[in-house]
């Protein structure tokens, strides 16, 4: 099991991490198809490997109370962290660069609804945290184990490479990112029972919201 899920997280790095590198001869968007192209790859896997889709996240969580209150949970989670980084990392002289999300935004109203649904909703929200917080983390749990320590490995791994892709937002960017990959990893395994769906939700708020604000300012 640990030396199959060594090869799949190798042929899901060759998958994202080739794609993601695309941008450097003109590919627009690389982040978005990367994590697209992740996902498509972890799914074919989790296909060919007969195994369970549970055990990547595909799951409820329970009701629609227990989901909507740890989406509000993630939520806070989120910000707060994020808010935290940024003022450390101003405070020391070293501010992330801002996302191209939002420096890129389209002009026009239609185009920021795209941007919401395919940018936000589809690329990040679920993109992200089925590729890193489901297969990624998954794969990391069963190659480090499903203790204590090997858990908080598969968390940190999984957020080092989360951060490692907000490159573009130079040190201080990756770093925040890394760090909100670890904090969202550690809820998603104890706060959210192993459930993607509280995750997504959250995750779609928080950017859409941050994005319209941005867009209307």
């Amino acid at each position: 099991m640990r030396m199959r899920a060594l090869v799949d997280v190798a042929l899901l790095a060759l998958v994202f991490w080739g794609v993601w590198s695309l941008r450097f001869v003109g590919l627009e968007h690389a982040g978005f198809w990367s994590v697209m192209a992740g996902v498509g790859a972890g799914a074919a896997l989790t296909a060919m490997r007969k195994e369970s889709w549970r055990d990547f996240g595909f799951r409820a969580g329970g009701d629609a109370r227990f989901v909507l209150s740890k989406a509000g949970e993630f939520t806070i989670l989120a910000l707060v962290t994020g808010s935290a980084v940024i003022g450390i990392a101003t405070a020391i002289g070293y501010p992330p660069s801002q996302s191209s999300v939002l420096t890129q935004q389209p002009d026009t109203l239609a185009g920021f609804l795209l941007d919401i649904f395919f940018g936000v909703w589809i690329g990040a929200a679920i993109g992200e945290e089925v590729f890193f917080r489901g297969f990624l983390l998954g794969k990391f749990t069963v190659i480090f184990g499903g203790k204590r320590l090997g858990l908080a490995l598969a968390v940190l791994a999984q957020a080092v490479w989360f951060g490692s892709g907000h490159v573009s937002q130079g040190i201080s960017g990756m770093i925040m990112a890394g760090t909100i990959g670890a904090v969202v990893g550690l809820f998603f395994l104890t706060r959210a029972r192993r459930a993607l769906l509280p995750l997504i939700i959250g995750h779609a708020f928080v950017d859409t919201v941050s994005l319209t604000i941005n867009f209307f300012s």
